[in-house]
């Protein structure tokens, strides 16, 4: 395995690892005591793993692209 592919999973890790539950579930918290809604944490939480998410898939996709260009060459 390359580093290029292991530093997709890596990013797909931790992607998975960030909490959810504060940028789709807590509604609760959200709304401050004079009626604005606040939910930067969550917003920057989904931005986050979104990013880590493509950044995975680039990895892990030009790893492969990388070895099956190398494979047609022999």
């Amino acid at each position: 395995m390359n580093t290029k592919k292991l530093i997709g999973l890596v990013c797909w890790l931790l992607a998975f690892a960030l909490p959810f539950q504060s940028a789709l579930l807590d509604t609760e918290r959200v709304v401050h005591e004079d009626g604005s809604p606040n939910n930067v944490k969550g917003l920057l939480c989904f931005v986050a793993m979104l990013i880590l998410l493509f950044a995975g898939y680039m990895f892990v996709d030009s790893a492969n692209a990388k070895k099956t260009s190398e494979e047609g060459h022999h």
